[in-house]
């Protein structure tokens, strides 16, 4: 009784804080014998809508502009390469003291799958607001999951993961050299990758680009509701 009150309370606090901030909207999602409430950003314009405005004040007061476009929140999109994970993820045996990583979890649909087969994961994603969401929608799963704010281009953890997962997180190219190295210092030995990716240029181009640094790469189609193309999962494993 304590713990479902504490978990109540938990969720009502996240929720506050989040709804301080943006609209949302709350679902089931299915994926085969796994249902997940699952809670997101109702209007992801709205969130960049509030980033261009920030720089705009922050020009206004300093008179200097970045040279650079202001940073585009993707975590605040539900990426349709989640779904296909979450999806595969329905399938495979049951993930029970296994470590897992969502990589970029943004809203945490992936990493949600994963606990609820029992998996032990951490979440991790650059933008502290993903996690906000993150944590909330794998409350029903606290005793197991972590959050963790983490940057793959230079952070790295002092411990190893038997299942990495990456949610189309393929689509820059310069990010690959990045990914790659984060990979081989955080893959336990007999660990796996799985990459949702949806059919990008990108995607093509990275098969043959990892290929050729050492690792095996498998590809499957997974068909998720409300897509006519499938989304593709490329499944990672160092060569022996």
């Amino acid at each position: 009784m304590f713990q479902q009150e504490y978990a109540t309370t938990v969720r009502r606090r996240l929720l506050e804080r989040i709804r301080r901030l943006w609209p949302v909207v709350s679902q089931s999602r299915r994926f085969g014998d796994l249902e997940l409430e699952f809670t997101r950003v109702a209007d992801p314009d709205r969130v960049l809508d509030q980033i261009i405005a920030e720089e705009d004040r922050r020009e206004r007061l300093t008179g200097v502009r970045l040279a650079d476009p202001p940073h585009l929140p993707y975590w605040a999109e539900l990426w349709e390469s989640a779904a296909g994970l979450a999806a595969r993820l329905s399938r495979m045996p049951m993930l029970s003291g296994r470590r897992v990583l969502d990589l970029g979890c943004g809203m945490g649909l992936a990493g949600a799958a994963a606990a609820a087969r029992g998996a032990e994961v951490l979440l991790a994603d650059l933008e502290s607001p993903a996690l906000l969401f993150a944590r909330l929608n794998t409350l029903a799963f606290a005793s197991r999951v972590r959050t963790r704010q983490l940057d793959w281009r230079t952070d790295r953890l002092a411990e190893d993961f038997d299942l990495i997962l990456g949610s189309d997180i393929l689509y820059e190219r310069p990010q690959w050299e990045h990914l790659e190295r984060f990979w081989t210092a955080h893959l336990a030995p007999e660990g796996m990758i799985l990459l949702g990716e949806p059919g990008r240029q990108t995607g093509d181009l990275f098969m043959p680009w990892i290929r050729a640094r050492g690792w095996e790469l498998t590809q499957e189609d997974e068909k998720i509701e409300g897509r006519m193309k499938p989304i593709r999962i490329f499944e990672l494993r160092r060569q022996e």
